[in-house]
């Protein structure tokens, strides 16, 4: 059994692989469903999106878009967050023990 089989099977790689589902999946299903919102309300309701916020001449289309990219800025500040918190450790760890595996 080579390095690679014997670390998949450590308890630490498993608690690795879990916490980067729990934390990939709610994040990638945010973005991609802001991004499909966006896309269907310019695909059914384009004349809305060109309509003025307020008294001004930028329109809720432009809104929608700064909205988009704040929301990518969130979703990476959340996932950094989590892998400097969660993911670096148990990685310092397996890494530390693989250390000991040469």
């Amino acid at each position: 059994m080579n390095h690679t089989e014997t670390i998949r099977q450590w308890p630490e790689y498993a608690a690795l692989t879990r916490a980067r589902k729990k934390i990939m999946w709610p994040l990638s299903i945010i973005t991609i469903a802001a991004y499909f919102v966006l896309i269907l309300a310019i695909a059914f309701n384009p004349h809305s999106l060109g309509n003025p916020v307020g008294n001004g001449v930028t329109s809720i289309g432009i809104m929608l878009g700064l909205g988009i990219i704040l929301l990518c800025f969130v979703v990476t500040g959340i996932y950094v967050y989590y892998a400097n918190r969660v993911l670096e450790p148990l990685n310092q760890a397996i890494l530390k023990k693989a250390e000991a595996l040469k």
